[in-house]
């Protein structure tokens, strides 16, 4: 940002950013559903229950979701390009705030939820 003006590179650096941490985080699901599968394998019954695989999925649809709308702004400011540099009531300005806010929220309950599912796995 210089001078009250958000340039371009500003919301695709934070867009870089955060897609890179929902797909880490997605990846991270994956693993945990993974080691619950091997889990009941090896040890049948301290797996995780349906309750804690239904939160999870629902969780990663929602970063899916998430995921998904940062990469529709970035293709919407690619077709509209020629109205940066932007001011701050710009609309990219007043979305790229509710998807700041979106990951916010999404990062602290993800990892409140996984610390508990890893804690009850012994990853």
């Amino acid at each position: 940002m210089k001078k009250g003006e958000v340039l371009l590179i500003d919301l695709d650096f934070e867009y870089k950013l955060w897609k890179n941490r929902l797909n880490s985080y997605i990846k991270e699901i994956q693993i945990i559903k993974s080691r619950s599968r091997e889990v009941s394998e090896c040890r049948p019954g301290k797996e995780l229950n349906s309750v804690e695989l239904m939160v999870l999925d629902e969780h990663e649809t929602e970063l899916n979701q998430l995921l998904n709308r940062i990469k529709v702004q970035e293709q919407e400011m690619q077709y509209y390009n020629k109205d940066f540099p932007i001011t701050h009531d710009h609309q990219y300005v007043t979305d790229h705030h509710k998807i700041r806010e979106k990951i916010d929220r999404l990062c602290s309950i993800h990892t409140e939820r996984v610390d508990d599912l890893i804690d009850a796995l012994g990853i």
